[in-house]
């Protein structure tokens, strides 16, 4: 069996890697610590901010307890559901900027990419209610210093990403003053934290206008990079981010509106419905997960940095994640909504019960179909090759003729290694054989 074997080719124009910026030598060591630094205090930040909203669903304001008495949660259903968003928000982030950087750590848009993906994990990390705020406030002082640096670094890098992604460039080249604007705008955020949170405040008009001309501006930004200065390959990469951006935007806006169009139409009136609110932004807020994944998608399919390996996972279980809490608290919500009306009792807990075991059972074969199509979708050549060697096995189990096994074996490797030519040699055991 003979085949062509290629050992290393470099960089060129036909290659779909690029070539690529790599960081000097001489500061690898000192940028190696300042990442380890990074991420030690994103995750230092997350588990208080989990802590912090253990400690606010232990006393919960009574609006939110009212208001969750009307669908049948309770405090610690509270907990679990905010605490499972933002680990589900964290893992996304966090796993992708690890695996960029311990794969990619010489090169500059890489560990660039990794810095922001690992201080976002933490920074967009919250409960959407205005009292759980003043309770990451009134944390403790160590917390604070914490979770205002990693603000600091995070928020910047999410306008700079966006204007430099994917080779490491500022272009157009406007895009670096937006950056430093995002900068002054997360200082100013940072010292003035309660004129930005009044809601009656001039101050929260012009952070709003703010931030639409920083996400507004490095989303103007990334199309007119794609139509005007990226490769062919970077516009395939590039389409990915904006496709996630888009739907970012559009997410946070839209749906928490309708919810709060539809909700008086269901029958949720008074707390309940500032509650479900709460709990709509808090769902919508993972919809930044996008971003990590849609990069995992660049990745995957036009070797965005050329480390597809473990990106594959990662979106597999982050799907499989967010489809059955999807399914789970609605679930929850909806059968507890049917059972009042139809029995006019409150909660019951045999909802809960069923909704666990149903998200048991669903578990493995929701995560073989996902893990299938994103075989099917990214590693096309995988898949059909995993198809052809299943088909094999079942003829060598039932198939006696050897010629016909020869002749399928054959057929077998000219299909999933595609050689340049193929033979087969059977050794003789006996004189007759």
């Amino acid at each position: 069996m003979n085949k062509s074997t290629f050992l290393y080719a470099p960089p060129s124009s036909s290659s779909p890697r690029e070539s690529v910026a790599l960081i000097p030598p001489r500061w690898r060591p000192w940028l190696r610590v300042f990442w380890i630094l990074v991420a030690l205090n994103s995750i230092a930040a997350f588990a208080m901010t989990v802590f912090l909203t253990w400690e606010f669903a232990q006393h919960l304001p009574p609006r939110i307890v009212e208001g969750l008495g009307t669908f049948g949660w309770n405090q610690d259903t509270y907990f679990w559901y905010n605490a499972l968003l933002l680990l589900f928000h964290f893992a996304c982030f966090y796993f992708i900027g690890l695996s960029i950087y311990w794969l990619r750590p010489a090169e500059r848009m890489a560990y660039f990419a990794s810095i922001f993906f690992i201080a976002f994990a933490t920074a967009n990390a919250y409960v959407a209610a205005p009292e759980f705020l003043e309770t990451l406030r009134g944390g403790p002082s160590f917390y604070v210093v914490s979770f205002n640096l990693n603000n600091l670094l995070a928020w910047p890098l999410l306008i700079a990403f966006c204007a430099v992604f994917p080779d490491g460039r500022f272009v157009p080249r406007w895009t670096r003053f937006l950056a430093a604007f995002g900068l002054v705008i997360t200082i100013s955020w940072g010292i003035f934290p309660e004129q930005f949170s009044n809601p009656q405040g001039a101050m929260v008009l012009a952070l709003i206008a703010f931030l639409l001309i920083l996400f507004g501006g490095s989303f103007l930004a990334q199309i007119k990079r794609y139509r005007h200065y990226s490769t062919p390959m970077q516009r395939q990469q590039t389409k990915w981010l904006l496709y996630g951006l888009a739907l970012i935007v559009l997410g946070t806006l839209l749906i928490p509106t309708i919810f709060r169009l539809i909700l008086p139409l269901a029958g949720f009136t008074g707390p309940s419905t500032t509650v479900l609110s709460d709990l709509v932004s808090n769902t919508v807020n993972t919809l930044f997960v996008l971003l990590p994944l849609s990069v995992g998608i660049a990745i995957l399919r036009y070797r965005l940095w050329d480390i597809d390996i473990l990106i594959r996972k990662t979106l597999t279980y982050a799907l499989v994640v967010a489809l059955l809490a999807i399914v789970y608290f609605g679930s929850v919500i909806l059968l507890q909504q049917i059972f009042a009306n139809v029995t006019g009792l409150g909660s019951n807990e045999i909802i809960t019960v069923i909704s666990t075991l149903a998200i048991a059972a669903l578990f493995v074969p929701l995560r073989n179909r996902i893990q299938e199509f994103i075989d099917r979708r990214f590693y096309r050549k995988k898949y059909d090759a995993q198809q052809v060697l299943q088909k094999f096995a079942e003829t060598v189990r039932d198939e006696t003729d050897l010629e016909k096994l020869t002749a399928e074996l054959v057929n077998v490797v000219q299909e999933t290694m595609q050689p340049t030519s193929v033979s087969v040699w059977l050794k003789r055991t006996t004189e007759d054989r």
